[in-house]
């Protein structure tokens, strides 16, 4: 079993099996779908997710091209202080100036719509 870093805050461990189930649950897809569009059975996918089966390098490949993400990227560590963004960068929200980052923390309890408006305002004072 190989495990990843993934929160070094709280120390918590995830296998590649959480790694992937929390992947596909974060952006909604079903095991099946999944599996569909990976050309592999159902099963499989259960297997991986449940740590009972290790997916192949060209599977767990599909996997990352099926998210859009990097190989490297499913291994980057994270933690709190971490946003990996579709075009996987990464911020480290202490390095940011002290007043960009009370604005990321000010927003965290917004409403989507009270995020649409903010950056409507924000969009119009450039």
């Amino acid at each position: 079993m190989i495990l990843i870093e993934y929160n070094s805050i709280g120390g918590n461990i995830m296998t590649i099996g959480e790694r992937f189930s929390s992947i596909r649950k974060h952006n909604n897809i079903s095991a099946n779908k999944l599996a569909k569009a990976l050309n592999v059975d159902p099963s499989t996918i259960s297997k991986i997710e449940n740590d009972s089966s290790m997916p192949s390098i060209q599977l767990l490949q599909k996997f990352c091209d099926y998210f859009d993400m990097s190989f490297s990227a499913f291994f980057r560590p994270l933690d709190k202080n971490y946003c990996i963004k579709e075009t996987e960068s990464v911020y480290n929200i202490d390095l940011l100036k002290p007043e960009l980052k009370e604005l990321i923390e000010s927003v965290k309890d917004l409403s989507p719509e009270q995020i649409i408006k903010l950056t409507e305002f924000i969009k119009s004072m450039k």
